[in-house]
């Protein structure tokens, strides 16, 4: 960093799913904080840096109390990775205000599309479908995700990092829109035939969640997200397809 001297940071550099966490917690611990500890150490001592950007999750904020759920709604997660995410969130907050490093915190929520390789449920979905393979839905009726798609996100990232904003400053960056997995499922239905499914009763580890609030990027940073739950599976299986 200190050959490149980066105008901008977008720190991407950690382990992204909750289950994959529990798994290997000393992993996702490392990953999450001292990765991020590592950058403001060498942030701290320099000043070429415009901007640094954080990616962190929805996840910290448990269970959803409003619909839908803004950034200043509380935070209680109910499992490690969301606990982390959120004890990241506390050392980009310390050090932007201990040194004066211009900072923006961005929270996603189940990023979907082209050259996924995490096995978020999407990308298991349709590639479980297209293999012949049984999926397993979990309570597909009652379980929401504010699905976004991997374009919309890009842009909005892109539009974090270069606009005008605050020395600190939160985001949820996704599609604004909860939308159960019985509605994902009857999309890959429309798109790609009938497919063998079971349901699973037990949530496991997830919270309750739905929608996040996106007006605060919708003003301060212009962010127009594009692609529906319709849209973006349309764009993901020409993808995959071709």
């Amino acid at each position: 960093m200190e050959k490149i001297k980066p105008d901008y940071i977008i720190n991407l550099a950690a382990l992204p799913l909750a289950v994959t966490a529990i798994k290997n917690s000393e992993e996702a611990y490392s990953s999450i904080l001292d990765t991020t500890k590592n950058f403001f150490e060498i942030i701290r001592d320099n000043n070429f840096l415009k901007k640094y950007i954080h990616i962190s999750s929805s996840m910290i904020y448990g269970d959803f109390i409003k619909t839908p759920n803004p950034e200043n709604s509380s935070k209680e997660p109910k499992e490690i990775y969301g606990s982390l995410k959120l004890a990241s969130e506390y050392i980009v907050k310390g050090y932007s205000k201990r040194f004066k490093i211009n900072s923006v915190i961005i929270r996603p929520s189940a990023v979907y599309g082209p050259t996924d390789n995490n096995f978020r449920v999407v990308q298991k979905f349709i590639e479980d479908i297209l293999n012949n393979k049984k999926i397993v839905v979990n309570n597909p009726k009652s379980n929401f995700l504010d699905f976004t798609y991997v374009k919309d996100l890009v842009e909005g990232i892109k539009l974090a990092t270069l606009s005008e904003t605050p020395d600190i400053e939160v985001f949820n960056l996704t599609r604004g829109e909860g939308r159960s997995l019985n509605e994902l499922m009857k999309i890959l239905e429309n798109n790609l035939g009938k497919f063998n499914f079971e349901i699973n009763e037990d949530n496991g580890i997830y919270p309750k969640r739905g929608s996040l609030d996106i007006t605060k990027a919708k003003k301060m940073i212009n962010y127009n997200p594009k692609f529906s739950l319709e849209e973006g599976v349309k764009d993901y299986l020409n993808f995959i397809q071709s």
